[in-house]
């Protein structure tokens, strides 16, 4: 064999054993990461998921705690409500005191009659319808309650006459009278300097000696009515009427 020969041979033998070497240091290729990127997605995914969960399970329970809180706030305003009607009942039918600033009117009869041995309708006594007068003008000046010598006045009060005698609430006043009322005093005074009001007590005040005064005062009580209440009507609790 020639020697150009044997030096091809040994090349060829030289890169055919590069060639294998080379094969067997080749890293074997690895799988894709493609499923692995898939799991670490799906975990993310639910992991948020949970995270919203959690969020979601906060709020409900802090909705709730607030509903309830509202629900409470909206019985207390409803019994509160309801608790301010009742006293408003009870002042109105004269079942509980009624306090605050208000004003006294003091009526007399004149300093020159003796009640007890004069006509009934001798002009310069006081008579039942004055005060009637008197009481219906309170309350068109929407006084908080009234109170005559002691005596409360409600809506179904009788305020009468039986000869010279007056009976308020079936119990018999003499004079003087002296009016309490829980209420706005200059307003009253603004109503009673109208010419067109009281006329006919204001005229026997000038011309027969009615003594009529009034003055403010900071606090006044009025007691609760002792009188009998009429009913009208009765109902039962199983709402019907009797």
């Amino acid at each position: 064999m020639s020697t150009s020969i044997k030096i091809i041979s040994i090349f060829t033998g030289i890169l055919v054993g590069l060639l294998v070497m080379a094969q067997f240091k080749t890293t074997t290729p690895t799988a894709s990461s493609y499923p692995l990127d898939q799991i670490e997605a799906q975990e993310d995914l639910v992991k948020s998921y949970v995270d919203d969960e959690t969020q979601l399970k906060s709020r409900i329970v802090s909705l709730r705690e607030e509903i309830n809180k509202t629900l409470d706030d909206n019985n207390l305003i409803s019994q509160t409500t309801n608790l301010e009607k009742l006293n408003a009942l009870k002042k109105e039918i004269g079942l509980s005191e009624i306090k605050g600033e208000g004003f006294y009117i003091e009526l007399n009869d004149s300093k020159f009659i003796d009640r007890t041995s004069i006509k009934s309708d001798e002009p310069g006594i006081v008579y039942a319808a004055d005060i009637r007068d008197i009481v219906n003008l309170l309350r068109a000046n929407n006084v908080e309650g009234i109170a005559i010598n002691d005596q409360r006045i409600i809506a179904t009060s009788s305020i009468t006459s039986v000869g010279n005698s007056l009976l308020i609430n079936n119990s018999t006043l003499a004079p003087p009278f002296t009016i309490s009322a829980v209420g706005d005093y200059e307003s009253f005074l603004m109503r009673l300097s109208d010419p067109g009001v009281l006329t006919d007590l204001q005229k026997r005040v000038n011309e027969n000696g009615i003594q009529f005064f009034i003055k403010k005062s900071p606090y006044i009580i009025l007691p609760i009515y002792n009188g009998q209440f009429r009913l009208k009507f009765i109902q039962r609790n199983d709402g019907t009427v009797s």
